[in-house]
This record gives C-alpha cells, sequence and structure tokens, in this order.
C-alpha cells in the first residue's frame, strides 16, 4: 500500500502532475517543500516514462526478432541503456520519496538517542560511499566517452553518466536526512520536505 503523497501507479503520477508542475515564473515563488513535492512528481513521471519506453523497445525487439527474423540493431543495446538510467535515477527518486527498502528490525529496537547516533554514523557512511562513487565515476566517464556504440551510434559515455548523476541526486537526499537527524528527529522514511 503505498504511503500518502507517494504515486502508486503510472496513471497516479499523471493524474498528479496535471495540475502540478509549474512554469518558469512561478518557480521563485514556490516554497522549499513545494519545490521538491514538484522535483518528486517530475521524478516519478521520469521513471514512469522510462519504464514505458523500455518495456515497449523489449517488446518491439522481441517481436521483430522472432515473428519476423529481423532484429533490430540496437535491440538490446537501447533498453540496456535505458534500464540503467532507469536504476540509478530511479533508485535516488524512490530514496526521495522515503519508498527505498530499509531493515529496521534491529535499529528499531533501540531507544531514541543511541538510535540517531547509529542512523547518523550509517547516513555519513552513505556519504563517503556516494563520494567516492562520484570520485571513481570521473575516471570511467573519462575512458568510455569516446568510444561510441556500434548498434546505437551513441557515445558509450551516456552508460556511465547516470551513476554520478544519481549520486548527486542521493547526496541531497543524506545531507538532507542529516540534517534532520540533527535537528532531533529520528530517520523514518519519510520524503524530503516533509518534516
Amino acid at each position: 500500500m503505498a504511503r500518502q503523497g507517494v504515486p502508486r501507479l503510472a496513471s497516479d503520477i499523471s493524474i498528479e502532475l496535471d495540475g502540478g508542475v509549474p512554469n518558469g515564473r512561478e518557480w521563485h515563488k514556490m516554497k522549499g517543500t513545494d519545490a521538491i513535492q514538484t522535483f518528486r512528481k517530475i521524478g516519478a513521471a521520469y521513471c514512469g516514462i522510462v519504464l514505458t519506453l523500455f518495456t515497449g523497445l523489449v517488446l518491439y525487439s522481441v517481436a521483430m526478432r522472432y515473428l519476423f527474423s529481423a532484429p533490430p540493431m540496437w535491440g538490446e543495446e537501447l533498453p540496456k541503456l535505458l534500464f540503467v538510467w532507469m536504476i540509478f535515477i530511479g533508485a535516488a527518486f524512490a530514496y526521495y520519496s522515503g519508498v527505498n527498502l530499509r531493515m529496521t528490525v534491529i535499529i528499531d529496537r533501540f531507544p531514541t538517542k543511541p538510535r540517531r547516533i547509529i542512523e547518523l554514523i550509517m547516513h555519513l557512511l552513505t556519504v563517503v560511499m556516494l563520494l567516492l562513487i562520484l570520485w571513481y565515476s570521473v575516471p570511467i566517464i573519462s575512458l568510455t566517452s569516446g568510444t561510441v556504440s556500434l548498434a546505437t551510434g551513441l557515445s558509450e559515455g551516456w552508460k556511465f553518466w547516470a551513476l554520478p548523476i544519481g549520486a548527486v541526486l542521493m547526496l541531497f537526499n543524506e545531507i538532507w536526512r542529516i540534517r534532520r537527524i540533527l535537528r532531533g528527529h529520528v530517520d523514518e522514511p519519510v520524503a524530503i520536505g516533509k518534516s
């Protein structure tokens, strides 16, 4: 069951976005939480669109291969690229929305103060890991950007750009959650923008 404010289906996303995305002039008038809510809606729509494209491309490729014996040259490469982007960006937006998986069996048994200390250490370690991902993604992107995929004609670097972008989005989330813990809250899986 979905939490309040978190869409469950692609149809819920489109319903929420119909009146929810501001134009350029309205962005500066928005409060921080409103901007974050809109950012989360855009992320949910992005993931829904990429998942739909991925599914459509895979179905098309399978149909062309097995029904017409004429598979498209990009039939494996392009869905793989979309899948990588959906995973890394989607993971960041799932974390923003508070719908990521968490193992809380042990941490839920701790009193508030020790729990906050453990969660703070956990989030600081996550920040270190995300910074390492950013650091090591630079040479990977440098190495692969000069190579072009024969199937799609796209730079191989596109596969790897999802990694640092997803890491930066998760870093913003970690900063928000650390700030929340330092203000006395326990890190429950709440969406960013909600207190």
